[in-house]
């Protein structure tokens, strides 16, 4: 008998394409650098390079998951990439923690990406416990 059912690796599989896709189409985040003006607001290669790896694991961990028959130590790990690979859709879509270069001052509502990431930190946790549980 099965730990994890074999649909939450398929549905992991699923959000990891769906974020993949957003990050290509919306993010441009695995758009090449090149001398353009455009190619300056563009994260960091290594950055970029870590974030592809965490999302090609994830998608591989949960196709072997399914292959070995969904063990709960697999669904913890797959959890958690598809955790770190939704972070910079959430940070793209709140206001910027870091201050103005101009004006040297933080936008005033930077308390909700505050809350709002470690609102998310505590989501993720609870459901890894939540996955633990036996």
């Amino acid at each position: 008998m099965a730990d994890v059912p074999v649909q939450y690796f398929q549905s992991v599989i699923t959000i990891e394409l769906a974020v993949a896709g957003a990050l290509l189409w919306q993010i441009r985040y695995f758009e090449p650098r090149d001398g353009k003006p455009e190619s300056a607001h563009l994260p960091d290669p290594y950055l970029r390079l870590g974030l592809a790896l965490v999302m090609g694991a994830t998608v591989f961990a949960s196709l072997w998951a399914i292959a070995d028959e969904g063990p709960r130590w697999a669904a913890l790990a797959v959890t958690l990439g598809l955790s770190i690979s939704l972070i910079p859709i959430l940070v793209r879509v709140l206001p910027p923690l870091r201050s103005d270069a101009e004006t040297h001052e933080r936008d005033p509502d930077f308390w909700i990406t505050v809350a709002a990431l470690l609102g998310y930190v505590a989501i993720v946790a609870l459901t890894l416990v939540v996955l633990d549980i036996e």
